[in-house]
């Protein structure tokens, strides 16, 4: 079995690289470089796409490496351009990238975008982005952590294919479908945290390869919906309490806290915090998200 799939795993690749070779063959070059970061522009609206240098992904070699800021906007020739994208490819195969900040400006992960990125260990995608494209993180390997926010709606085919590095991951409840294949050869995942009850639509082996994949974690009642293929396939675990992300910690009595809001005034106390409108609060001296 093992075997198999690492069979094909490597097709898979091979298959990708071709695509990707088909995709950027007929793209354009790179429009203009800024501070080191290349944009394909679209002067009607004035917004920006992250793109590769050159025309194609493998015109240069690692022309991003390193730690990798994204700006919301630029200036060039006298007109202020938003980066909202970033674009198919873009930094595909840039395996010296250790560390990207994307801007809130970004709406979008392209197909491809950050494909065999082996140095990549962690990311944040901020809350302006809806949609992870197909294969946006295929063979991320040395990825350990993704914090997926609460805008993105789907994610594509094969978008987390092969990140090996990956132990537990959390799905928001806005995402709604996931993608063919979408976890596969994700061999280091042990669990996946699901935060909304009703399980999002699935197209072929979501979670095919992931051998050590053992517990979804679901909502508190929603054991039931989860009973269907592909959940039911691993243990299903309800969630005592999924509202409050860190638990505060108390004393050995369990005694009441009080909690503050974030101007420091005191709003109740950690045995009513049900009570409390969502949001970010202290208890004991530290945030609590409820």
């Amino acid at each position: 079995m093992v075997a198999r799939f690492f069979i094909l795993f490597t097709m898979k690749k091979i298959f990708l690289l071709l695509i990707l070779l088909l995709c950027t063959s007929m793209a354009w070059a790179h429009d203009v470089e800024v501070d080191g970061i290349y944009y394909n522009l679209n002067q009607t609206n004035k917004t920006a796409a992250v793109t590769f240098k050159g025309s194609s992904y493998d015109s240069y070699d690692y022309e991003y490496t390193g730690k990798v800021v994204i700006p919301e906007n630029f200036i060039y020739d006298g007109i202020t351009y938003s980066v909202t994208s970033l674009g198919e490819g873009c930094f595909s195969e840039c395996t010296s990238l250790t560390s990207i900040t994307i801007p809130n400006s970004v709406t979008s992960l392209g197909k491809n975008c950050f494909l065999y990125c082996t140095g990549l260990t962690s990311i944040t995608i901020p809350n302006s982005v809806t949609s992870l494209g197909d294969n946006c993180f295929y063979d991320c390997t040395g990825l350990t952590s993704i914090t997926i926010p609460n805008s993105v709606t789907s994610l594509g085919t094969w978008c987390f294919g092969g990140c090996t590095g990956l132990t537990s991951i959390t799905i928001p409840n806005s995402v709604t479908s996931l993608g063919r294949e979408c976890f596969f050869y994700c061999t280091g995942l042990t669990n996946i945290k699901m935060k909304s009850s009703t399980p999002p639509s699935t197209s072929y082996g979501p979670f095919s390869g992931c051998s050590r994949l053992t517990t979804v974690y679901v909502p508190k009642g929603a054991k039931e919906a989860y009973n269907v293929v592909p959940w039911n396939s691993y243990e299903i675990v309800e969630m005592e309490n999924t509202s409050i992300a860190a638990a505060p910690t108390v004393d050995s009595q369990k005694a009441s806290a009080p909690v503050y809001d974030l101007n420091g005034r005191r709003v109740g106390t950690s045995d009513a915090m049900d009570a409390l409108p969502k949001g970010v609060y202290i208890v004991n001296g530290k945030k609590a998200m409820k």
